[in-house]
């Protein structure tokens, strides 16, 4: 009798327990609806994995990698700026060994960091780095820098010399990759080690996440991602920056995700083994940095209210890097974490593919996953660079016919001089707004914006070689009318 009621009192617990049992139920609907995502941003290939309290409870995978092979929970992605979650827990080990101070000056453990602003670098402290307020720009022309290299944490650290701060520390939050850059060089100089080393020791060994990619060589194995032209997604070489793993270039497979995810969810321990204790956890996932919107900046991670209606926090960071998406969400109150990886980005596809782990992530805790946001503005911005590109591509043939087959129409010197001006004056404005002007918007050179977004890229490059052709084409037609005029008072 004690036994049936006992195993009566298992069933209604069980019963009254949303969290586990939702998960059972929701993960063919999680399945479907990144399936239906993938087909709306023409991502070719998906892999996903949902984690529970007992560690990765699910996972899927579908499409085609950027070599033609199926997408498997074995394929390696790059994961972009979930590497600053990581990297913020290497820090955080060595804040509980001692080794570290969140709040001593990065110079104590740095001390050949400085800036162009001297008396801001030395206030910068650990903590600023790690919630993302120390004040540095978001391009800082440290980043992003590809092929191998000697000391390139070190080099990173130089090269910031001239880099004039946005703010003054503390004052306000400023995404920008460099301050994990400069934690990794941190990670270095206080354990005199690579930093690939140190983390695959203290975070990526004790989690399991044995198909980590931290290396140059490594992500050779990295199979073509795809980026964005006009819309649809082409395949694209893999590209990677050794100072990247502590930044933007850290990547695995979507169970060595996963087991973070877990470690995360359990306070710091997967699988019995501990890497970090649930107080550091803790603060990291506690935003304090306004940035925007619903969100706050922790230590390097962002904590958000966009789920509170459905009685749970959001523990989030998204990635990009070129080719690949990646993301992950906890959902702490529901006891469940989301990791989605795709083989697609683009700058200015970002939300689109964010939306398909928020989504999934409010179908996780029992809500419904909201619209989209469309990529209006994009399709807009294409169009008329299209447009600007192709009447100035005519109009440079049209210069060119002219100067072989020129008119036979008498025109007056300031009547010839006067056009080749304008037409020059024009084609180079054109030029500097479409090579100059534009990156400048983004904060970025040409070289990013092609990576990044590779047709506006390209458009712009296109664009802005075609006017410099165009005004010399008028230069020269100019001239050779001066001298037909010339010939004919004679």
């Amino acid at each position: 009798m004690r036994t049936r009621a006992a195993a009566l009192v298992l069933l209604l617990l069980a019963a009254l327990a949303p969290g586990p049992a939702h998960a059972r139920t929701a993960t063919p609907q999680v399945d479907a609806y990144l399936r239906e995502r993938a087909q709306a941003t023409g991502t070719p290939g998906l892999a996903y994995a949902i984690v529970g309290p007992g560690g990765i409870e699910s996972t899927g995978a579908f499409g085609h990698d950027g070599d033609g092979r199926p997408v498997t929970a074995r394929t390696p992605f790059l994961w972009g700026s979930i590497a600053k979650p990581v990297t913020a827990t290497a820090v955080m080990t060595l804040v509980e060994s001692g080794a570290v101070d969140l709040d001593e000056p990065v110079r104590t453990y740095l001390p050949r960091f400085t800036l162009a602003d001297r008396r801001a670098a030395a206030r910068i402290t650990v903590r600023h780095l790690l919630q993302q307020t120390s004040g540095l720009p978001e391009h800082t022309g440290v980043t992003d820098r590809f092929g191998d290299r000697d000391d390139p944490y070190g080099r990173g650290v130089a090269d910031l010399a001239d880099t004039a701060p946005r703010s003054a520390p503390g004052e306000r939050h400023g995404y920008s990759s460099a301050n994990y850059l400069l934690l990794g060089a941190l990670v270095e100089a206080v354990t005199g080690r690579s930093y690939e080393a140190y983390l695959r020791d203290h975070v990526l060994g004790p989690l399991d996440m044995r198909g980590a990619v931290t290396t140059p060589r490594q992500a050779g194995a990295v199979p073509r991602g795809h980026g964005y032209v006009y819309g649809k997604a082409v395949a694209s070489d893999t590209h990677y920056d050794p100072a990247g793993t502590a930044y933007g270039y850290l990547g695995g497979t979507v169970r060595d995700l996963a087991r973070f995810a877990a470690a995360h969810l359990d306070g710091g321990t997967y699988d019995g083994t501990r890497v970090l204790t649930p107080a550091s956890v803790a603060q990291m996932h506690r935003g304090t940095a306004d940035s925007g919107d619903t969100q706050r900046y922790g230590l390097g991670w962002r904590d958000d209210t966009r789920n509170d209606d459905l009685d749970t926090r959001t523990v989030w960071h998204t990635g990009g890097a070129p080719g690949y998406h990646a993301m992950l969400v906890l959902l702490p109150d529901a006891d469940r974490a989301l990791v989605v990886l795709q083989n697609a980005y683009g700058y200015f596809q970002a939300a689109d593919l964010n939306a398909a782990g928020f989504g999934a992530a409010r179908i996780l805790a029992g809500g419904d996953p909201g619209p989209a946001p469309g990529d209006a503005p994009y399709t807009a911005f294409l169009a008329l660079l299209t447009a600007v590109l192709t009447l100035t591509t005519a109009a440079t043939a049209w210069s060119a016919y002219r100067i072989l087959r020129p008119a036979r129409t008498s025109r007056t010197r300031r009547r010839i001089l006067t056009t080749a001006g304008c037409w020059t004056l024009a084609a180079l404005t054109t030029a500097a707004l479409a090579g100059i002007a534009a990156p400048r918007a983004f904060g970025v050179d040409l070289r990013l914006i092609r990576l990044y977004a590779p047709d506006l890229g390209w458009l712009l490059t296109l664009t802005a070689l075609t006017a410099c052709t165009l005004a010399a084409v008028r230069l020269t037609a100019g001239c050779l009318s001066l001298r037909r005029a010339r010939r004919g008072r004679r």
